[in-house]
């Protein structure tokens, strides 16, 4: 109990003026000050009370953890588990953390050099050469969704093709021959 008492009043050193720390230190350091008394008091009847009680149940819970061993394993099992989820847990917070600042760094560079390219050229060159690319990259976007669209269309012709489609020879799902027996 003398430990973090004597760092408090290390600490307070350099804040109260010497009588008053040397009033503090015989009030709560010297063995018969009040402080003490009442602390040495109450821990004495908490060992006293506390301590036959705690060894009972102690006593019993070392007894019942011996007669039944899987109880024991199921609870290491749990621990474990606890324990891994906490450890994951905390690695996903890290990687939350660094990948939102890598992407606001990431934003904030994006602004920063949007802005030094409108202070350099001016902001009616800027806004020229912006809708110039924007133009080009909605060409690009109707090119691919054009591919992408012959593509759709000829995978679903051959699709038709391969399994008889939907309505093909032979019933649902592309059966053929006689049904969804095969014929045989």
């Amino acid at each position: 109990m003398d430990v973090p008492l004597h760092w408090t009043l290390a600490f307070l050193q350099d804040i109260l003026p010497p009588s008053t720390l040397t009033h503090l230190q015989t009030l709560l350091l010297s063995p018969t000050s009040p402080v003490q008394t009442a602390l040495h008091t109450l821990t004495t009847l908490t060992h006293q009370t506390i301590t036959p009680l705690l060894a009972t149940f102690l006593n019993y819970l070392t007894d019942l953890l011996a007669a039944s061993p899987n109880v024991v394993a199921l609870a290491v099992i749990l621990v474990l588990a606890v324990l891994i989820l906490q450890i994951l847990s905390i690695i996903r917070r890290i990687m939350l953390f660094w990948t939102r600042l890598a992407f606001r760094l990431l934003f904030w560079a994006a602004v920063g050099l949007l802005v030094s390219v409108v202070w350099q050229r001016g902001v009616e060159r800027s806004l020229t050469e912006a809708v110039v690319i924007g133009g080009k990259v909605v060409g690009w976007a109707v090119g691919v969704g054009e591919v992408w669209w012959r593509e759709y269309e000829r995978a679903q012709q051959q699709g038709q093709g391969q399994y008889g489609g939907y309505q093909g020879r032979g019933g649902a799902g592309g059966a053929g021959r006689g049904g969804a027996g095969g014929g045989r």
